[in-house]
This record gives structure tokens, sequence and C-alpha cells, in this order.
């Protein structure tokens, strides 16, 4: 009988390329099957992202996605200075259940996905998806394709894609770049590992908002960069709070378009003041523009980027918002003068994100559709939203304050100060409602309390009806 594990070895996890399950599915589905066989415990520390993308020989990148995955699951959990350990609380039906089940049933209760529960974040409507246009695309372009596609070697992306997102970039947020710019990735993941190799070194410090972006904290914390916390006020990261922790640093990640997670949007003096104080400090903004089609009240600011005459920014987004997660394509773009720099990485870090799907998209971006699809899904989401609202009404004051931000796929509920969020996340689950928690996006020790309810992956039904027992489990 196999004994129960306090910690685990990369040699308990193996990835198989011929399979057609992605690289970090699988690897997500073997740590999954051993905390449910009962083989890894409660707090039990995993390897690094780095040790463990090493070992497989697969990239950091994959690994964090995997981990990312099974924190949102509430298998496991991270906190700064302790790596990544398994859960001190874990889904307490799920474990019920897989206790009493053969190790058969626990093999397919492992790989059997549920249906999701509101409000789990990463969903988009998957109905709004344009599938026909987007079947036909593919089958056009690759039952037959051009030469210039079967030889394809740019580092940096197919070219066509490339100029599509910059003519985007410039309709839609005011960026006036050029292809050469632009680099496909496979999602921010890969951006954010991207901006580590060419732009840090070991030791430089690094501004990130507190609360922010847990898992793009832990990338660059993980390659070597000294992550500052800086506090995130109603307008967004503090500068003078920034200068006076570390008033060098070389760089600063921030979401001016709808900080996550609070929401907050950055007003054009703050994000002035921003670009001064890195000009005069020859430091690197890295923007990431999260969520930032899905605007539901009055015109977007212009992106950071847009307004850097002096400073250097670096621009991330995504289409996993736009379209689903599964897609796996996003760019960033970076100024001229980093160019040269970013192909050598690109060059020397094996094959770039996979072309099957960039000549579609380019196709689907040049002929409108992708405009009318955002324009399409902002519509349905901003109705989502509406009606999320006025279903946690009753609550609004009472056990809670809901704080709707005018963008994005999510809303948070700030908690009065008795009732600790971590509890609360764990009451919801067992009431078949799963939420995040805003102390979980929080590095530092003194942590706000919320929630965190994503909204575009469910109909209007579905939201009232979560809104309604959420506001009873909380009662």
């Amino acid at each position: 009988m196999s004994r129960p594990l306090s910690g685990i070895s990369t040699s308990e996890i193996g990835v198989d390329r011929e399979d057609r399950l992605p690289i970090q599915q699988q690897i997500a589905k073997q740590i999954r099957a051993l905390v449910l066989s009962g083989r890894l415990l409660p707090r039990a520390r995993l390897p690094s992202t780095r040790v463990l993308s090493e070992e497989l020989q697969v990239a950091r990148a994959t690994v964090v996605e995997a981990y990312e995955q099974l924190v949102s699951e509430g298998y496991l959990e991270t906190r700064l200075g302790s790596g990544t350990r398994v859960a001190a609380e874990l889904p307490e039906a799920l474990l019920a259940t897989a206790s009493r089940a053969p190790a058969r049933m626990r093999e397919t209760a492992a790989v059997t996905r549920e249906p999701a529960r509101a409000f789990r974040s990463g969903l988009v409507d998957w109905a709004g998806f344009p599938h026909d246009e987007w079947g036909r695309l593919l089958g056009r372009l690759w039952r037959n394709p051009p030469l210039a596609l079967l030889e394809h070697n740019d580092p940096f992306g197919w070219l066509p894609l490339r100029q599509s997102i910059a003519r985007h970039l410039f309709e839609w947020r005011a960026i006036s770049c050029e292809a050469e710019q632009v680099i496909i990735t496979a999602g921010s993941l890969d951006a954010f590992d991207l901006i580590c190799r060419t732009s840090l070194r070991a030791g430089d410090a690094i501004w990130f908002e507190e609360p922010g972006y847990p898992t793009a904290r832990r990338i660059f914390s993980q390659a070597g960069a000294k992550v500052v916390p800086v506090p995130v006020d109603s307008e967004g990261l503090v500068v003078a709070q920034g200068v006076e922790r570390s008033a060098r640093a070389r760089a600063a990640f921030v979401t001016p378009a709808r900080q996550y997670p609070t929401g907050v949007t950055m007003p054009l003096a703050r994000r002035l003041e921003l670009l001064e104080w890195a000009a005069q400090a020859r430091a690197t903004i890295i923007e990431d523009d999260y969520d930032s089609e899905y605007r539901y009240v009055g015109k977007p600011l212009p992106a950071l980027m847009s307004l850097a005459s002096r400073a250097s920014v670096i621009y991330t987004g995504s289409f996993s918002k736009v379209f689903s997660p599964i897609l796996r394509l996003g760019y960033c773009v970076v100024p001229k003068a980093l160019v040269t720099g970013f192909r050598a990485d690109r060059l020397s870090h094996g094959a770039p994100p996979s072309l099957m799907a960039q000549p579609a998209l380019a196709e689907l971006m040049d002929s409108g559709a992708f405009a009318i699809h955002i324009r399409r899904m902002r519509r349905i989401y901003a109705s989502r939203r509406r009606t999320l609202i006025e279903a946690l009404r009753p609550g609004d004051g009472r056990l809670y304050e809901i704080q709707a931000s005018p963008a994005g796929l999510m809303l948070l509920l700030r908690l009065p100060r008795p009732l600790r969020d971590g509890q609360a996340v764990a009451r919801l689950a067992r009431a078949g409602i799963e939420v995040q928690s805003l102390s979980s996006h929080y590095a530092g020790g003194a942590r706000q309390q919320g929630l965190l309810l994503s909204f575009a992956g469910y109909d209007e039904a579905q939201l009232q009806a979560a809104a309604t027992k959420l506001i009873e489990v909380l009662s």
C-alpha cells in the first residue's frame, strides 16, 4: 500500500508528449489525482515551478498554468515565501466522495469535469463564439496552405496577425505601433516570462500592485526579481508609495485599464505621474491591459503606451477573454529600442506559439468580425453585470459592499471586518458556489477582505439563483 506524501518529488509527475491532452492539463490531472487518492496530504509542499519545469523539460509558464488551475479549483494554495502547497482545507464534499470510492472511480472523478459553478473565474460565453466562421477559416487556410505558412519561421509570429493587432490597438487603444514591435505569445504568462528574461536581471526591484495578480507576481519573483508591493487606492497604484519604498526600481507592473482585482481605473493624472517617474528613473512600465475590451460605462482612457513619449512601456494583451483561454494566444508590444533584444531571446528559447490559429485570427480581425464579436459580447456581458448587481442588492450595505467596476468580467464584494473572506469562500463552496477571496491577492500582511464574482460564463437565470444562495449563506 502506498504511503501518503508530506511533499512531492518530480518523480511523481510525468508528461506524455504524444497525448492529446495539453501538458499543463496533464500535470494538473496528476497532482489532482494524488490529492484525491490521499497520497498527497494537506499542506504538502510542491516543487517550485522552475524546478518542475526543468525536470519535465517544459516551459515554466506551463507549470505555472497547471498550478494556477489547481489553486482556482481549491486544491492548492500559495503564500509568499512558502511556495505552493496542497490546500489546508480541501473541497469537503469531493474528498468525502473520493475517500469512499474505489480506485478506478477516483481516477475517473479526477479527469471528468463537473459543470461550472457560479461564480468561477476564467470562463467566457462559448455560445457567443463565432464557431461557424472560425471553422470555415481554419478549414480554408489549412486544407491547402500557402507555402509561406508552411515555411514560416518568424519567432515573433505570423506577420499578418501582428499587422492586424497593430491596427486594432491603434483603433481601440490609441497605441501607434508597427508590426515589428508586436510579438505573438502563448498568452499572458508566456509574455511575462519573456519580459523577465529580456528586461530584468536577478535582484532588480519591480513595483507590483497590492493587491495584484498573483500569477504574474509569482513569475517575476521566481525569475529572481525583487517584488516590491505598492498599495492601490481608488486611483490605482500609488506612485508616491512606490517611490518611498523603492525609488530606483527597474520596472513597474500595472493594470491601469481595470486594476486586478479591485477594478479601479487609473485616471489620466496618475498615469502621467507614473510615466514621469519611469522616465526619470529609466525604468520600464509593464502594462497588462486586463479586460480592457469590456468597458460598460464611459469611454476608456488611452493606454499608458499611447501616452509614453519619454518612458519605456511594454504593453501586454490576451485573446483569452475575447474568445477563450484554450486559444492560447496573446501578444506584447515593445518599444522599438527593445525589439532586437526580444527577437534574440525568442530565437534562443525554442519555437514560438503554435501557428495553427494565427492566420485564421488575422483574417477574422481584418474582416471586421472580431470587432463585431467584441461589441456583441460587451452588450451580453453588460446585461449580465446589471442582472447580478440587482440580484445582490438585498445584501448590499448589510452583508457586503458591492464594488462594481465600470469594466471587466467580475464584481468585488467588500466584506465587513468580522467576516474573513477565506471562511466565506469555504462556506460558499459547500453550498455549490465558487468565488475567489480578495485577501489571496495580497503579498503583504495587511489584507482587505472581499469576494470576487465572475459573471461572463453564466446566463442571467444562473446568476440570479446563485446570488440568492450567496445571500442566504452569508446571512
